[in-house]
């Protein structure tokens, strides 16, 4: 792999072990920050956002390899959605359309882009993926991953999970038998590294998980949870009406109380959606990347980090 790596979304939950990685292995990283941050050996940070052009192609000068992971999971308007997770995008690819270079364009999607018609979210990620697909040049070379749920140290709603089985409690969102894959964000971002400049991957749209064959119930996933506290939570069935209606009264509040909802009719679309298993292309097909860590194994050490900073 080349040494050169621009990255947006740097200072979020995947961004952070994606540059930690990068950094560790050695690789000269550019990374944007609407934030000062302070500059460190093989990291140096672009004060901008993905609106600003400038900084943008600040960012990408001459770079190797662009990872795009900036991106929303909620929003208040689907405007919001379309702004960072399908026009950010096509903004970049302009970008680098008009420089001397043509990096690797890895593109950070989502497993939701499967199912665009689930949510504003699923569509805005399959959009993002359209525009990279439409606007890049034919010889660019360009590859979309698609994770499923990622969790890991720093992780604030797989954090949701162990409160609840904490509290005993397991609630399964529309069935206990809705299936999933998952990965470690330590892996992932090992994945995405193995991606980088890997000729086998240009023009490809692939799946990236931990590699269990046909993933895990949410039983299985609250199961392993238990095992891992030593308690018995109280299992139940949440089903998806009343979910429903729990998520318009947390958009009603949003509005009068001005945050930004999580838990949204359409969120519970996804969350009740029976499966979310990693199907397609995958990276181990086409690269030397294989994962490390299992379910079990990535809830271990995510608790430990919980328990390291006192939030369980």
């Amino acid at each position: 792999m080349t040494k050169n790596i621009a990255v947006t979304g740097a200072t979020g939950f995947v961004g952070k072990h994606l540059v930690r990685a990068l950094v560790t292995s050695g690789y000269q990283v550019r990374a944007l920050t609407r934030r000062p941050q302070k500059n460190s050996k093989n990291l140096i940070w672009i004060d901008g956002d993905l609106e600003n052009r400038i900084a943008l192609e600040q960012l990408v000068s001459g770079v190797d390899v662009v990872f795009h992971l900036a991106g929303l999971i909620k929003a208040k308007k689907t405007s919001d959605f379309t702004r960072v997770n399908s026009h950010s995008v096509k903004t970049l690819v302009e970008i680098l359309r008009k420089g001397p270079s043509n990096p690797h364009f890895i593109l950070l999607s989502s497993l939701a882009a499967r199912e665009p018609h689930l949510s504003s979210y699923a569509n805005s990620k399959r959009h993002g993926e359209d525009m990279l697909t439409a606007n890049a040049a034919n010889d660019m070379p360009w590859t979309i991953l698609r994770p499923p749920g990622i969790y890991g140290p720093e992780d604030m709603e797989t954090l949701k999970i162990f409160k609840s089985i904490a509290a005993r409690m397991a609630p399964f969102p529309g069935g206990a038998h809705n299936r999933a894959s998952w990965i470690y964000a330590p892996d992932l971002a090992l994945a995405m590294i193995a991606v980088a400049g890997h000729k086998e991957c240009y023009g490809q749209i692939l799946d990236v998980d931990d590699g269990a064959e046909n993933g895990y119930s949410i039983d299985e996933m609250y199961q392993t949870a238990a095992d891992i506290l030593q308690n018995k939570p109280f299992k139940f069935t949440v089903p998806k009406t009343a979910l429903k209606i729990f998520g318009h009264t947390n958009v009603l509040f949003s509005t009068l109380f001005g945050y930004t909802p999580m838990l949204t009719p359409e969120k519970i679309n996804e969350l009740c959606h029976p499966d979310w298993v990693c199907r397609g292309t995958h990276v181990m097909d086409l690269t030397g990347w294989k994962p490390e860590t299992n379910l079990k194994q990535g809830f271990n050490k995510t608790l430990k980090w919980y328990k390291e900073n006192s939030l369980v």
